[in-house]
């Protein structure tokens, strides 16, 4: 948390053995939250990648103006991931502000629960949010895999696997809120979301996968 009076640097304009550091060390943010997001960002860019490869190419001028919209839809996931890595720093940060809240009185007890449990809500926002993003990262890999620049299909392969992990990963930490949760009804509808956007990704990642593979002219058993 930043000093008050001063401005903390958003995390995605941290250098970035700066930030590998901070979450190799005792620090309790970032944690995998941020990194997972980081993971769909990356994705994201590197789909971004292929379609830049792919606009103002003679060769790929049928799909100019679909790779041209893939590219502003994967740069716009970017930004969206690289600003929740900052999200799930801050809700993690209330979750922590409120188990210190005093416990003293069954009063103070209980506004300290209702507190957990708001915090709790809040804090499976953000990495459901990556979830979702990273589903949308994998929509423009599988798409740019399939019609983008050929010489750089293995870049939407890595994007599909580091999207599908972003979103395993960011499952995780969905559900390790969604656990301490009072609210029943709210846990299993967060729970139905994780499977449903998993089963996406994986399906996703699959299915891009096959498609590069086929581009770079490989047998199926050597990935």
């Amino acid at each position: 948390m930043a000093e008050q009076g001063s401005e903390r640097q958003p995390t995605a304009e941290q250098p970035i053995g700066a930030f590998v550091a901070a979450l190799g060390s005792n620090a309790p943010a970032p944690g995998g939250g941020a990194a997972c997001a980081l993971a769909g960002a990356l994705a994201a860019a590197l789909a971004g990648m292929v379609a830049q490869f792919t606009v103002g190419r003679p060769k790929y001028q049928a799909v100019e103006e679909r790779a041209r919209q893939l590219l502003t839809q994967a740069q716009a996931v970017c930004v969206e991931l690289l600003a929740q890595m900052d999200a799930d720093e801050r809700a993690f940060q209330a979750v922590a502000d409120a188990y210190k809240l005093p416990k003293s009185s069954d009063a103070e007890r209980e506004q300290r629960e209702a507190a957990i449990q708001a915090a709790l809500h809040g804090a499976m926002q953000p990495p459901l949010r990556v979830m979702e993003l990273s589903c949308a990262a994998l929509e423009v890999a599988h798409e740019i895999a399939g019609v983008g620049n050929s010489t750089v299909a293995s870049d939407a392969g890595c994007a599909a696997l580091l999207g599908e992990a972003a979103v395993r990963a960011a499952a995780l930490n969905v559900l390790t809120n969604v656990t301490l949760l009072h609210d029943t009804a709210t846990a299993t509808v967060a729970r139905t979301r994780v499977g449903e956007l998993e089963r996406r990704a994986a399906t996703l990642q699959t299915a891009t996968l096959a498609i590069v593979r086929r581009r770079m002219g490989i047998e199926e058993t050597t990935i």
